[in-house]
């Protein structure tokens, strides 16, 4: 059957292709707690397994050609999809539905009141503040993030009816734009996932579209892009902008805190302060609190709220210390992040900020090398890691060299390092780290368990 709007007003049948994944299996748990029927099946069991069995979900373990054909053993209504396996014509020739990932997002949005969250970087963490903002103040959110807040002990929830449903919006491959919201929030612009927008221009477009078709806009302004499209569609501003709504100013990071004070309006309502570092995570959280006061929250409360933030999983996540080094784990895998990232690192208080980075996607670091190279050399130390491919097919010419010269373009004398394997970046790290620095482990591949190693 086509594709189409999926009536979820009723209890349905629904079965999930793709559910290990971190996105489709944090769909499925919320779909089971809205009183839905749920199945699902993977090619391999994953981590969130054991969440999807809690939630009272059928798993099963199948070749990747009878994804979709498993669907019938269960007697699915409504077929869902990750973006990892679309569907054939065979499949969609079946009798039930067969919708993509923001397909049946988008049912559940319709729901509930939904404030999506979307931005090149910064969506996870702000969408996981404002998740614990709203639960801080009793107003039992629902909610769905890339990655577990600490605190909250879910990446997904369905809270009570009287709350809203707050959403990571993806814009990687434009899935934000089939999203209805009754807000939406834009964290910044930037120039990322350029195989599917082709440009800057066509990103930037994107995003005016996605605040548009919302009612209630909520912008940083900080970049000029986002600047752009807050005056064009007369969204709430925010940022360390002079003109900003909720203008935020002396920030200031020491360690794994940071400190900022907010005005709305002209009028004092911080300080404000967060457990997790970074000028980013003050612009985030302000974006929290301006989102919450618009749902009618009061804004000394949202101040206090946003407080108890300890960080999500893989967003300066501290791995652990050993003989005075700090290690910390983080999945920036694009040049903002990466920016971002090291800024406040830089200006947490550390005596050295060593970084040790795997490219992510051989296109990515074809088309935006310069721009690593630009972000990482901020570091007092530099280790670059060969590229971790997410299925792409090697371009030749192309590898973590690539980024580790760019580094040395702009920074001839730098102190780099070439570690083409894990098992390389280990023994340098070993060798290279002292006392008093700060060691951040940083992409979105198989470098995630490089700080444990490290640590052991």
């Amino acid at each position: 059957m086509t594709d189409g709007q999926v009536d979820l007003s009723r209890p349905r049948t629904i079965h999930l292709v793709g559910i290990g994944g971190a996105g489709i299996s944090a769909i499925g748990i919320i779909l089971a707690a809205m009183g839905h029927r749920v199945s699902g099946a993977d090619i391999t069991e994953t981590p969130a397994w054991p969440a999807l069995i809690e939630a009272g979900v059928t798993l099963e373990v199948v070749p990747a050609v009878e994804l979709f054909a498993s669907a019938e053993r269960h007697g699915a209504e409504v077929i869902a999809h990750s973006t990892a396996f679309p569907p054939t014509a065979e499949d969609r020739s079946m009798s039930a539905q067969v919708v993509n990932r923001a397909g049946i997002l988008a049912a559940i949005c319709r729901a509930r009141p939904t404030v999506a969250v979307s931005g090149t970087h910064g969506k996870t963490s702000t969408t996981a503040m404002l998740a614990t903002l709203l639960h801080g103040v009793g107003a039992d959110p629902s909610f769905l993030i890339g990655a577990v807040p600490d605190g909250l002990g879910a990446a997904a929830r369905w809270g009570g009816p009287e709350g809203v449903f707050v959403v990571e919006a993806d814009e990687s491959d434009g899935s934000f734009l089939e999203l209805p919201a009754q807000v939406a929030v834009v964290t910044n612009i930037d120039e990322d996932h350029l195989d599917h927008w082709g440009s800057i221009e066509a990103i930037e477009a994107g995003f005016d579209r996605f605040i548009a078709a919302a009612p209630e806009r909520v912008v940083c302004i900080d970049d000029p892009r986002s600047d752009r499209v807050a005056e064009a569609h007369g969204a709430v501003t925010v940022g360390e902008a002079d003109n900003a709504r909720y203008r935020i100013h002396d920030v200031h990071v020491e360690r794994l805190t940071t400190t900022f004070g907010l005005s709305v309006d002209g009028a004092e309502v911080g300080p404000v302060s967060i457990g997790t570092p970074g000028r980013h995570h003050a612009r985030n959280a302000a974006v929290a609190i301006a989102v919450a006061v618009g749902l009618g929250i009061d804004v000394h409360d949202a101040v206090r709220a946003v407080g108890d933030y300890r960080g999500v999983a893989r967003r300066f996540a501290v791995v652990g210390e050993v003989d005075g080094i700090t290690v910390v784990d983080d999945y920036a895998h694009n040049p903002g992040k990466v920016h971002a990232l090291l800024s406040s690192a830089k200006e947490a208080g550390w005596n050295r900020v060593v970084v040790i980075f795997q490219p992510h996607r051989y296109s990515r670091t074809r088309d935006q090398g310069i721009d690593f190279g630009a972000a990482l050399a901020q570091a007092d130390v530099i280790a670059v890691v060969d590229v971790y491919g997410a299925g792409e097919d090697p371009i030749p010419g192309i590898s973590g060299r690539t980024v580790l010269d760019a580094v040395l373009d702009l920074r001839p004398h730098a102190e780099v390092a070439w570690v083409p394997t894990l098992d390389d970046a280990t023994a340098w790290a070993k060798a290279a780290l002292r006392p008093g620095d700060l060691c951040l482990t940083v992409g979105a591949g198989d470098i995630a368990g490089l700080g444990a190693r490290l640590l052991r």
